[in-house]
């Protein structure tokens, strides 16, 4: 009698239904056994030899949750006391013996299901222990019951019977109950050992209890049972252990068998047989129950360890890298597996790799001892792991990065795992980064050097040409004004021009030195608390001789307040010509050009703004590159050098600044110069 079987009933019905089928079949076979057991107790004793029903009540109850678990027991009680009326007790010794059976179902269910788990389970031993200890107790529980009801409503002693009842509900919640639990999988064996097996349980058991001898063999049905536990699923050795204790109980109770010869020679009670009997089913289901248990969960553990292998095999059969297992006494490892991969990238036959000989010495040529070392370290438990590259002894110029991890540990014998990688191509890569790397470094110098001796060449040239540009300058105003005599006015015009374009060469050469200063460091600016409205109204005296001949307006917008900064007020205001002197040579007559003086929270704001001819959105990224022109000033043949607009960004950085710029071709520009402010509290404290 099996869950499965049970379940049979409700096959292909909703849950409910099916579940209700279930129920009603397990009470209809607890009321046949019980009907059953009642009418074949022996003679002259007021209990059953065996009590099956007891192993059917309980699994019954397991099979059962919440509500239906109610319905079952109050079903279990009835059916009890249904079977024992009918089977010729009285009524108060039937509801007795039913209420002993009740109260042992829920002392079962609840040690199954509040002792260590589900309760549903027999697959370790942790289950079998919680079995047996449910099975004690409900037994216990049951005898003591069914030995007062047998008190109280029959002339029966307590303890024969109480005892006699125990043994019978022991035996029986041993031998079934395990029928209702989830077991282990199902052993396939071949048919004649299945047939073999069973036929030895049931022709050992009935040449044992059902001849007419008494030479005690009992014991012989035990080798049988170990047989089952050894080779089938726990599932079937209950099975088989079900058999025979129903074949025991039938033949003893029949007059059969050692147990009931012995005890018609010796005058005992029935009760005193029916203990012997359940005591002996106690016994075989408490040797073979156990060793069923460890033999399964042995047959698991070498499942999951044969599962666990065959994986390590395929992963370390089919893995991209070279792989090997070393075994490895006082630093000298041996290969003991290597795959395919580590024999086609050491060029070596597998077998050649296994051999008995030190591994480092078979293919490593550089980095051997590192590679011992790291071994010795990790083998010291200094390390975890090593890993670098090495060279292989056949080809030198194969490098191959390798790591190593500790496997286990057997004794003095360490197991590692060592994974190969070839790295050639990328050495090779990183040689040739490294020697590009310092080419470049190389050019870099030069480079700088090169720097270094334009800006001293620049610096040096400047300084030489300002002294007779100055004097040629000077002594051109000198001319001019009469003093080497009078002059016609196709002289004095010829003397402008000579004048004005000295001039021209003379900002010339003095932005070139100020570039280079502010190139190499040199230009140290003398910070002083200075008013950015005093810098943009002296920048316009300053572009004053500019607007000779040119019709421009030109405009200041400064507030009432001072904009304070620190600054060098010689560069700043160098700073703001520069942008001035580029604002009206890029604005046609007509237009306009205005400065703007204003200030933020913490910032100065000095704005230079044009109507002039703008720069080309893609250009504008680079005007403040050293040299760089406009393509628009070029095509209309503007006259510059295109280092202005760099000194700018150069003295506004000194200056802790930035300048930014804004255009739109056609239409202007507008560069902005940003400066922190010196003293923000007294600004804002001013303006209020």
């Amino acid at each position: 009698m099996t869950t499965a079987g049970l379940t049979a009933y409700g096959k292909g019905l909703p849950r409910r239904p099916r579940e209700v089928a279930v129920g009603v079949a397990v009470l209809a076979v607890v009321f046949v056994l019980m009907l059953t057991s009642v009418r074949l107790a022996p003679v002259g004793s007021t209990v059953a030899a065996w009590w099956p029903a007891a192993g059917v009540s309980a699994g019954g109850v397991l099979l059962t949750r919440g509500r239906q678990r109610v319905v079952m027991l109050a079903g279990i009680w009835l059916v009890c006391l249904s079977a024992n009326v009918i089977g010729g007790r009285h009524v108060p010794s039937a509801a007795g013996f039913a209420f002993a059976n009740l109260a042992e179902c829920v002392v079962v269910a609840l040690l199954m299901f509040g002792y260590g788990g589900q309760g549903r389970s027999l697959r370790t031993m942790q289950d079998f222990w919680r079995l047996l200890l449910a099975a004690f107790c409900g037994a216990v529980v049951a005898g003591a019951l069914g030995g007062l009801s047998a008190t109280a409503f029959t002339p029966a002693p307590f303890l024969p019977t109480a005892r006699s009842v125990a043994a019978s509900h022991l035996a029986a919640l041993l031998v079934i109950l395990p029928l209702f639990l989830r077991t282990g999988p199902t052993i396939h064996r071949r048919p004649w050992e299945r047939v073999v097996q069973w036929t030895g349980v049931v022709v050992s058991t009935s040449v044992v209890f059902g001849l007419t001898q008494q030479v005690p063999v009992a014991f012989v049905a035990i080798p049988v049972l170990v047989w089952s536990a050894l080779r089938n699923s726990l599932r079937t050795t209950s099975l088989q252990l079900l058999c025979v204790g129903v074949l025991v109980s039938v033949f003893t109770a029949r007059g059969h068998g050692p147990f009931a010869l012995s005890a018609s020679g010796s005058n005992l009670p029935p009760e005193t047989v029916a203990s012997l009997v359940q005591a002996f089913l106690a016994v075989c289901a408490f040797t073979v129950l156990p060793l069923s248990l460890t033999v399964m969960q042995r047959r698991e553990l070498l499942a999951r360890v044969s599962e666990s292998e065959e994986v390590f095999r395929h992963g370390f059969a089919d893995a991209m890298l070279g792989m090997f297992i070393l075994r490895c006494e006082d630093a000298y490892p041996r290969a003991i597996e290597a795959n395919d991969v580590a024999a086609r990238l050491l060029g070596q036959d597998r077998g050649a790799l296994l051999s008995d000989g030190d591994w480092l010495e078979n293919f490593l040529e550089p980095g051997r001892s590192e590679v011992r070392a790291g071994m010795l370290a990790i083998m010291a438990e200094t390390s975890k792991g090593w890993r670098g590259e090495v060279q292989l002894a056949q080809d030198p110029s194969r490098w191959i990065e390798l790591v190593l991890s500790t496997l286990n540990r057997d004794g003095s014998h360490y197991m590692f795992t060592a994974q190969l990688v070839d790295t050639t191509e990328q050495h090779s890569a990183r040689q040739l980064l490294e020697a590009a790397l310092v080419k470049e470094r190389e050019a870099v110098v030069e480079l700088r050097r090169l720097n270094d001796a334009k800006s001293t060449f620049v610096s040096s040239v400047s300084h030489e040409l300002r002294t007779p540009v100055t004097s040629v300058v000077g002594y051109t105003e000198m001319l001019i004004d009469g003093v080497g005599g009078d002059v016609n006015p196709d002289q004095r015009d010829m003397l402008g021009r000579i004048r004005r374009n000295g001039q021209r060469l003379m900002v010339l050469i003095e932005d070139l030195l100020t570039a280079s200063r502010l190139e190499s460091g040199a230009n140290t600016p003398v910070l002083r608390n200075h008013d950015l409205r005093d810098t943009a109204k002296g920048a316009l005296e300053g572009v004053a001789p500019l607007l000779r001949d040119r019709r421009l307006r030109m405009n200041l917008e400064v507030g009432s307040q001072p904009t304070p900064v620190l600054a060098d007020a010689g560069q700043l205001e160098r700073l703001v010509m520069n942008l001035l002197s580029n604002a009206i040579k890029f604005t046609p007559d007509g237009g306009a050009v205005t400065v703007r003086v204003s200030h933020s929270d913490t910032n100065a704001l000095l704005s230079v703004s044009d109507t002039g001819m703008g720069i080309p959105e893609d250009e504008q990224d680079q005007l403040f590159s050293r040299f760089f022109r406009s393509s628009s000033a070029q095509r209309q043949a503007i006259q510059g050098t295109g280092i202005g607009l760099s000194i700018v960004r150069g003295i506004a950085s000194q200056h802790g600044g930035a300048v930014s710029a804004a255009s739109v071709e056609g239409l202007g520009s507008t560069f902005t110069l940003n400066l922190p402010l010196d003293d923000p509290a007294a600004v804002d404290a001013a303006t209020l």
